[in-house]
Formats: C-alpha cells, sequence, structure tokens
C-alpha cells in the first residue's frame, strides 16, 4: 500500500512510550509548581525517565475535565520496548481508564493558533489543504520543543528556573511536560523509525525491500517540509536564542557574509521536524469526529491486534478510553494501531508496520537483523511455477 505525499493526506496513528501509581501530590512544573489531585511516580521507579512521566501525569491532572484511573500504572512495556500502561489491581468490563480533554490534546488548532507563528501555519493549510495538517503540526512541535531546550539552557543548574521572566516563558509552552516524553531522537523510549536512518543505512538494508518506496518517499516528504517550515518557524527559533536574522533580500550582496539567515535551516530544526513527523506517525489519531490530535496518555498503549481497550470521543470533545475486556492485575493494557494482515483490504500489512511505526508485530528480531537476513515478511518468496 502506498503513502500518498504528506502535503495530499491527513495522517492517522499511534506508538509506544515506568511503573507509576497515582496518590495526591503536589507536582512541580517546568515553569513553576502547580496543585495535583492525585498523581505521583511509584517509589519503585527513579531516574529522568521516571520523573518525565510523573510530571506529564501531574500536568494531564492540571485539567478539570481529566480522569486517570487510580488502578492504571506505567511501566517498561512487555512488547516492543519502552512504556506502556498496566493494571494495578483488576479491571472491570467497560470501565473508564482515562479522560483526557480536548485542551490536553494536541490538535492542528494549537499550531494556527499559536502566536509565534499561527498565522503562517494557517496561511499553509490554505495553500497545502487538508493533508498540510501533519505538517503544520509537525512544525508546531518541532518549533515548542527547540524553544522549549533553548530556555532549559538558561536555567541554573539544579534546573529551577533562573528568573520569573524564564518561569512565564516555560508556561507558555502549553505542551511542555507531554513534549518532555516524545521520541525527539532514535532509541529513546526504544523508538526506532525509518526517518531516523541514514541514507546509506536505507540503501544498505532497505533497497529491494517492500518497505523501500514508501520508506524513501516518505523521508523525500520530510526533507521538504523541513525546508518550508524553516521559513515559518525558523524566524521564532533564532529570535529565542537571540540570533540575527537577516532579511532575504539583503543577502543578495555580496558583502553579507552572516550565516544566520533567514535562507539557512535553523540550527536543529530539521533534527526537530523528524522527531514531529516520527511522533505524529507513531502516535496521532483521527478521532470519530476526523480530527488528527495527539492524546496524551492514550499513545503510550502498546499494540495488539486483540486490544483490551476501546476509545472514543465525548460529548466535551475530549477522548475516553474504556477497558474492552476484563484486565488482570499487573496485565498490559493494550490498544490496536491498525488491524494486521497481509492481504485484506482495510488492514495493515506486517512489513509497512514498520514503515510507520517503527516495529513489526508479532517479533522480538530487530528489524535491521530481518533485513539482513532478507526475511520473506519484507522480500516475499518468487511463487514457483
Amino acid at each position: 500500500m502506498y503513502v500518498p505525499p504528506l502535503f495530499s493526506v491527513v495522517f492517522l496513528s499511534l506508538s509506544s512510550p515506568l511503573s507509576v501509581t497515582r496518590t495526591r501530590s503536589t507536582c512541580t512544573r517546568l515553569g513553576g509548581t502547580s496543585t495535583s489531585s492525585d498523581s505521583l511516580l511509584s517509589s519503585s521507579y527513579a531516574g529522568p525517565t521516571a520523573e518525565r512521566y510523573g510530571d506529564l501525569l501531574c500536568w494531564v491532572d492540571s485539567f478539570a475535565d481529566s480522569y486517570v484511573n487510580p488502578k492504571v500504572e506505567i511501566r517498561p512495556s512487555s512488547r516492543q520496548g519502552g512504556f506502556g500502561a498496566f493494571a494495578a489491581r483488576d479491571i472491570e468490563r467497560d470501565e473508564l481508564l482515562f479522560s483526557i480533554p480536548r485542551d490536553a490534546c494536541v490538535t492542528v488548532s494549537d499550531a494556527t493558533s499559536d502566536p509565534d507563528c499561527g498565522e503562517a501555519l494557517k496561511n499553509l493549510l490554505k495553500k497545502a489543504g487538508p493533508g498540510g495538517t501533519t505538517v503544520a503540526l509537525a512544525g508546531y512541535l518541532a518549533k515548542e520543543y527547540l524553544k522549549m531546550k533553548e530556555l532549559e539552557k538558561k536555567t541554573t543548574g539544579s534546573g529551577s528556573v533562573a528568573d520569573s521572566a524564564l518561569s512565564e516563558q516555560f508556561d507558555d509552552i502549553k505542551f511542555a511536560p507531554y513534549i518532555r516524553t516524545l521520541p525527539w531522537e532514535r532509541g529513546v523510549n526504544d523508538q526506532e523509525h525509518v526517518l531516523f536512518w541514514t541514507e546509506a543505512d536505507v540503501d544498505q538494508y532497505l533497497k529491494g525491500s517492500l518497505s523501500y518506496a514508501e520508506s524513501a518517499e516518505l523521508r523525500n516528504e520530510v526533507k521538504l517540509a523541513v525546508k518550508v517550515l524553516n521559513g515559518l518557524v525558523g524566524p521564532t527559533i533564532r529570535k529565542v536564542r537571540g540570533e540575527k536574522t537577516i532579511n532575504p533580500l539583503w543577502t543578495l550582496l555580496p558583502w553579507e557574509k552572516d550565516t544566520a539567515t533567514t535562507s539557512s535551516t535553523a540550527d536543529g530544526l530539521e533534527e526537530a521536524v523528524v522527531g514531529a513527523f516520527v511522533t505524529i506517525l507513531t502516535r496521532s489519531f483521527t478521532t470519530d469526529v476526523f480530527e488528527e490530535r495527539l492524546v496524551p496518555l492514550l499513545d503510550m498503549l502498546q499494540h495488539s491486534d486483540t486490544p483490551s481497550v476501546s476509545h472514543a470521543s465525548n460529548d466535551g470533545g475530549g477522548v475516553e478510553v474504556r477497558a474492552k475486556v476484563e484486565i488482570k492485575a499487573n496485565e498490559e493494557i493494550f490498544n490496536r494501531y491498525q488491524k494486521e494482515t497481509d492481504e485484506d483490504e482495510g488492514r495493515m500489512p506486517r512489513h509497512r508496520f514498520f514503515t510507520r511505526f517503527g516495529f513489526v508485530p508479532g517479533s522480538t528480531t530487530p528489524v535491521r537483523q530481518m533485513l539482513a537476513e532478507r526475511n520473506e515478511l519484507f522480500y516475499p518468496k518468487q511463487r514457483e511455477v
């Protein structure tokens, strides 16, 4: 199955990402402190990753209409690596697990209403059509990530915000606790994806396989998106860094040698856009009201062709996740990203799971090893006559 160019299709999706239990606590946020009704990391899990997901749960709790079932814990997954959700105690069928309000979800409305580059992204959507949604979301996420990283550099060594002005700027990054958990680089939460590969890796492992054409097309589309987004979000990134932004007309003058121009790609933008596309490809959902969005917590559930949850929009425009079956204590909770098959219409062949989500369902063998061994999943054998 062929994936049409980014500018003519709206992607849909999801993927993976500690043990987290929920008790009454106060949450420290990037730009200050907020009180949470009941969210805290289990004392059995510590470290930077645990801190990220603790911040995420506290942040989700800060929304008035949010709910996370106290029977749900976040732990290292038993499946594709990274993290997943588990039942701390028995969960009944149809029991509510998550309720994530629309304001806690990343949507194209967040991109187009952004004070930094919302108008530019809105114009992109007008010119590119519905398919521009993915590009606009990627640009918004990449800009917010780079802005957050730059502000983090200005904090004190203890990690506290240096002054009130910086604190306010952190608070302006609405999704900062969520953005910190996303796979911005290969290997974060064990995330693999062909967009993270080098050209040499693509040629070595994929050339001649069923995944090559789609992977090459996807990589080319992301390269185009980087060029487009550099002109839309690049100026904001440079401004945050205090870099000089040159009027493009000035660069025509032979003595103008400044490298920080609008014609050069902002430092780190290409990598951030790649990470944003990986996030959208592996984690985004198209809701039952046909809106592409990123849904915190729901996007942490690992894939299974026999899912234990169902999800749908509620009356307030948020997303509710309920147990589809009884889930026993310590069992992992699974969603289904796409139906698995190699043939049936409306389902996704397993080699396309790799192109889209970065893994092959049901396989514990590393993908590069499967490709190096010319596994028939990627290199089907010719039928004998």
